[in-house]
């Protein structure tokens, strides 16, 4: 079991329906193998390994290491892992504890760029084909980061995941972290975001920057509503 957050230290008062998944995720897990999910402290990802050298596995697996005696009925196989491909649970529900980006770019090379770099921090990455379906699932699924091309639609102005980023209501708004991407924007220029309602800005041709930029994009917000963040957990709101 996992309690605290290794790299801030931070409670992560996590329910007993939610460990359970991280338990079930790990013991799905090949040898070696680790599941991923960032903190919702300091964002920094938390990795959960499975390691069956010597009988030893991390805290939310389970197995037992010895085998069938004589006489006994064979262990059960491993359990079904299909549902990692997938990225559910088998009954459409999305593993609590991961938190999921939308990525909306055209670009193959970028948007392939992109998805490798939120990957490798612990995100799983959702990548709607059409702005409906885009705005469909972001009325029933909370996503912590939505990144988005000013292209996607032709244009900004004409954008209507954009519109609603912009029309949407505080309480969700504030916990996704919106990213722009387009060649007229100025990388990391925060007037320029908050006059278009985004959290960070970047220029295409930054784009092998990516991670350096949202790590710092990251941390400023953090340290700006961070403790604004933590008030109204605090007091029961969001």
């Amino acid at each position: 079991m996992i309690s605290a957050c290794p790299n801030c230290g931070k409670t992560l008062n996590l329910t007993e329906g939610q460990q359970q998944k991280i338990d079930h995720a790990v013991s799905a897990l090949s040898p070696g193998k680790s599941l991923k999910f960032n903190c919702p402290h300091c964002h920094k990802p938390i990795e959960v390994q499975r390691d069956d050298r010597e009988g030893v596995r991390q805290p939310g697996a389970r197995h037992s290491s010895t085998p069938a005696g004589p006489g006994l009925p064979e262990p059960p196989g491993p359990p079904d892992r299909s549902w990692l491909e997938r990225g559910d649970l088998g009954s459409g529900e999305v593993l609590e504890d991961v938190p999921q980006v939308m990525i909306l770019v055209k670009n193959e090379q970028i948007q392939a760029d992109i998805i490798q770099y939120f990957d490798d921090m612990g995100y799983k990455a959702v990548l709607p084909h059409t702005p409906e379906d885009a705005i469909e699932r972001m009325r029933f699924t909370n996503f912590s980061a939505l990144v988005l091309h000013s292209g996607f639609e032709g244009n900004l102005g004409e954008s209507t995941v954009h519109a609603y980023m912009q029309g949407m209501s505080m309480p969700k708004r504030r916990y996704i972290y919106y990213v722009l991407i387009g060649q007229e924007f100025n990388t990391l220029y925060n007037l320029e975001a908050l006059s278009n309602s985004a959290n960070l800005v970047i220029n295409e041709a930054d784009i092998s920057a990516f991670p350096l930029v949202l790590k710092k994009g990251f941390r400023d917000y953090d340290e700006l509503f961070g403790p604004y963040l933590a008030a109204l957990e605090a007091l029961g709101k969001r």
